[in-house]
């Protein structure tokens, strides 16, 4: 890690290239991505919010207007065409949709920022978990608005509200796991995801030596998300009319918190 002069950027090191941080010790959040006995935990957490990402837009998408709560780069698509069309509703959703999320990212991002830079392993967890409960009370109320609305259909007020708390949820998700800077991992979507595997995928191709654990570690979890979000949209899409497919979303984040709190072996 090189140090800058004061009132300078601070340039780190590839994780790679930080030795891990033994647990017991205070580390910087890179060192601790990088430590190997983190990675269970971190991909867990990963995939539980990819998994939270990928349900909340496939019922945005099928039941608040055909618009996304975190696939932003299709709503700003979505407001061309709105424009374009002279879509009206279409694009007052979009619009929504991508401000509110920006809105939990800058709020996460300044919240994550605030936060010691410095911790041991079990209170960065702990920080992790206090700030989900954040997008946790969000989708609660979320899940409760959505099950005391009939007519969901015919509701577009309660359409754009429920899309701006998912948004807003989204938002504070992505903020976390961009913190983590984890290549190719933002949870939200899946492009940069894809476009790392393929980097992946080129280098076994290539047969460049070694791998290292690291690598290892990240190629496999990017393979996993792929398959969370295709899988969250079949089942979203079969059971969208059932009353507790808006609650998974709540049942998940409590996991990702739990498995936070759960004491390190």
């Amino acid at each position: 890690m090189r140090k800058g002069k004061p009132g300078k950027s601070v340039t780190l090191a590839h994780p790679e290239a930080i030795p891990p941080a033994p647990g017991g010790t205070e580390s910087t959040l890179p060192e601790l991505v990088a430590t190997p006995h983190e990675h269970g935990r971190l991909g867990l957490l990963i995939a539980l919010l990819t998994l939270t990402a990928a349900w909340i837009d496939m019922l945005s998408y099928l039941s608040l207007g055909r618009v996304f709560a975190s696939f932003m780069t299709g709503n700003l698509l979505f407001i061309g065409l709105g424009v374009a069309q002279g879509n009206r509703g279409l694009l007052i959703r979009a619009l929504v949709a991508v401000l509110v999320f920006l809105v939990g990212v800058t709020f996460g991002s300044f919240c994550l920022e605030r936060a010691s830079q410095q911790q041991t392993g079990t209170a960065w967890h702990h920080t992790f978990a206090r700030y989900l409960l954040m997008e946790w009370l969000l989708l609660l109320v979320y899940a409760i608005l959505w099950y005391v609305t009939s007519n969901l259909s015919q509701k577009a007020d309660v359409q754009i509200l429920l899309l701006g708390m998912a948004a807003l949820g989204m938002g504070l998700q992505g903020a976390l796991v961009m913190a983590l800077q984890i290549p190719g991992v933002v949870a939200d979507a899946l492009t940069a995801t894809l476009i790392e595997l393929g980097q992946h995928l080129a280098q076994v191709l290539g047969h460049r030596e070694p791998k290292s654990r690291e690598w290892r570690w990240s190629g496999q979890l990017l393979a996993l998300l792929c398959l969370i979000y295709v899988a969250s949209a079949l089942v979203v899409a079969l059971t969208s009319a059932f009353v507790l497919t808006p609650v998974v979303p709540v049942i998940v984040v409590t996991i990702a918190i739990v498995a936070l709190l759960v004491p390190s072996p």
